[in-house]
């Protein structure tokens, strides 16, 4: 296996922007020398984010702040189920933490809708000045920074690759959560490379992890002969039951996420989430030093590994061209 280091870099510089008010909570803690609390949202179960948070906390753990020392972690999970989401976001703001860590949209939005004044560090966002979350990248201008995604923009590419990896390939199959409208965004990017690319494209809605099943089913009755995950982070946290059931049907997947080809995808295509959540906690450490996420601008990514799962190809029977194996910053033997 082979790896390249990856960056991400801020945008733009700092900007002079109103200041966010802090929760009372926090100077007062600050006076008692109490340890800083740190709010982490979640939608999915405590057991499928266990990865995720564990990477924050090391993270956070390098950075000085060590759990039961001088950070507390007030963890709220909605164990998949969305609807929880504001109710958990409304109890944890009133909670009073000095900063709230999401990584995924549906807590995100839960978070924001709670409250304008506790600081919100968000680690893997799309179209973050779309939903009104902040201002512009450079100059956040109000209580929300982080991280934003370069992942949705990638979906032609990860078909293009696919097309490589599997010329004979016409028919693909494609996972969106219909609940964000960035995975129609990406579905139309994935249609327009499959004109040029003599594909046609089934999409498969799926809005909760019950529905898998039932969209396997549906591309299967197509007669796909591969699937594309889209950019959302729902696919990655049920990537078991998604590699489950292409095995099942000897489909190979091409992934927007490293930790899927990890876990069996054929390929994937993306930027490094462990990179972007200890970036995230690089930002939620500046905000308990007294930074302001108004003036602390949003990052990217500015780097991509391409991953191949060779353990997959030969299971498929797949030869994966020397053309892709020459680039891949990632092959898993």
């Amino acid at each position: 296996m082979k790896m390249r280091r990856h960056l991400l870099i801020a945008l733009g510089t700092a900007a002079i922007a109103p200041r966010v008010v802090f929760a009372q909570s926090k100077q007062a803690r600050e006076r008692a020398g109490m340890p800083a609390r740190v709010g982490i949202l979640e939608r999915t179960t405590q057991a499928k984010y266990e990865q995720m948070e564990k990477t924050f906390v090391d993270a956070m753990r390098d950075l000085g702040w060590e759990e039961g020392r001088n950070v507390v972690y007030d963890r709220a999970y909605a164990d998949d189920d969305v609807a929880r989401l504001p109710g958990l976001a409304a109890a944890l703001v009133g909670r009073g933490p000095d900063v709230i860590y999401t990584i995924t949209s549906e807590p995100s939005q839960a978070a924001f809708d709670s409250t304008r004044t506790i600081p919100i560090v968000m680690g893997s966002l799309n179209d973050i000045v779309e939903f009104g979350y902040v201002n512009s990248l450079a100059r956040p201008g109000g209580n929300v920074t982080g991280i934003t995604n370069f992942g949705m923009e990638l979906g032609g590419k990860r078909l293009q690759l696919l097309k490589e990896a599997l010329p004979k390939v016409t028919r693909v199959g494609v996972l969106i959560q219909p609940l964000r409208p960035t995975g129609f965004k990406e579905l139309k990017l994935i249609e327009q490379a499959s004109r040029a690319l003599a594909v046609t494209v089934t999409p498969a809605p799926v809005k909760q992890p019950g529905e898998l099943d039932a969209a396997f089913a549906s591309l299967s009755k197509g007669r796909v002969e591969a699937v594309l995950t889209t950019h959302t982070q729902l696919f990655l946290t049920e990537r078991k039951r998604i590699l489950d059931l292409a095995a099942r049907e000897r489909i190979p997947v091409i992934a927007h996420r490293s930790e899927m080809a990890d876990d069996g995808a054929l390929l994937s295509y993306s930027s490094i989430l462990d990179d972007q959540i200890r970036r995230a906690a690089y930002l939620v450490d500046k905000i308990l030093k007294g930074s302001k996420p108004a003036d602390t601008p949003m990052e990217r990514p500015t780097k991509f590994e391409l991953a191949v799962n060779m353990k997959t190809a030969k299971a498929l029977g797949i030869t994966i061209p020397q053309s892709i194996l020459v680039r891949a910053d990632k092959v898993i033997e």
